[in-house]
């Protein structure tokens, strides 16, 4: 008796899976979004342990940072000079470097808001829109009239992308540079209702959570699926998760609401970080206020 055990012939062949048996190649649609959504999410909303790290704006009490931030947003979008507000844009990338933040983090949640702007202002540079002096070499013509890039509009472009980098970049270093449990309580120093910021907080934990179910519930069909489904299917599937989410989304808000209440929540965001002002802090919002100042007299 031959000992040991014979493979068939046919195993030993590294043929091709059998097709009805075969998930299909590459990810589906509905996967790539959602992976796609939960990725730029994360991105955006995650600190990525940027303000644990020990830079410029990190050593800074949360509540004299957002106030110093909130200044310098509205003198950017004061300003109307080119020069000045590619001082900004300057500034902000100065800050970035010495709070330890790289270019990469910070482009990530710049280029989106960036790329949006220019896309909606982008009529706005020919002459239908903005009339003035042409800057290119031939024109179109349309219905019988000139059709070409303005001046003024390409000068009016470039002032609303620079503002808006401006104020995108001052507003995510802020984001990056202070935990969001700070900052939902640095918030409470302003005159915010505080049930609005105690809205704001949960908001921002629960879409966290909500994408995770998500998640976890396309890898679970995905890990019982042995063949492709059809169109139809797959959209009865996305319909019914998009239901489901919206269910134990209330569902968690009420039971949430209730624990919270239980526990003799008064909407109050506490953290277990003590608040001190400094001397960094008040040279800090000394800076932001000449900096809103200088503005004002451009």
């Amino acid at each position: 008796m031959e000992k040991g055990i014979k493979i068939p012939d046919w195993l030993k062949s590294a043929g091709a899976p059998c097709s009805c048996c075969a998930i299909g190649r590459g990810k589906g649609f509905i996967e790539k979004n959602i992976e796609a959504i939960a990725s730029f999410i994360k991105e955006v909303l995650l600190p990525e342990g940027f303000a644990n790290k020990n830079g410029l704006l990190q050593a800074i009490d949360p509540r004299a940072k957002l106030l110093g931030v909130i200044l310098l947003v509205i003198a950017a979008a004061m300003l109307k000079n080119i020069p000045a507000l590619a001082g900004f844009v300057a500034l902000a990338a100065v800050l970035a470097a010495f709070s330890k933040i790289t270019a990469s983090a910070l482009l990530k949640r710049v280029w989106p808001v960036l790329f949006f702007t220019f896309v909606l202002v982008l009529p706005t540079a020919f002459n239908f829109i903005t009339a003035g002096d042409p800057v290119t070499i031939t024109s179109f013509s349309v219905n019988h009239h000139d059709l070409y890039i303005s001046r003024q509009g390409l000068e009016g472009i470039t002032v609303l992308l620079l503002r808006v980098a401006a104020m995108v970049s001052l507003v995510s270093l802020f984001m990056l540079t202070t935990n969001y449990p700070d900052v939902f309580r640095a918030l409470q120093s302003f005159p915010i209702p505080k049930i609005f910021v105690a809205a704001l907080s949960m908001t921002f934990r629960y879409i966290m959570v909500l994408i995770k179910i998500a998640e976890e519930g396309h890898l679970a069909r995905k890990a019982r699926t042995i063949k492709p489904s059809t169109v139809r299917e797959s959209r009865g599937w996305l319909a019914n998760r998009i239901w489901l989410i919206m269910e134990r989304s209330l569902e968690m808000a009420e039971d949430v609401y209730l624990a919270m209440t239980a526990r003799g929540f008064s909407g109050e965001v506490k953290t277990m970080t003590a608040f001190e002002m400094k001397g960094r802090d008040y040279a800090w919002i000394g800076f932001a206020i000449f900096v809103f100042l200088l503005s004002v007299q451009l």
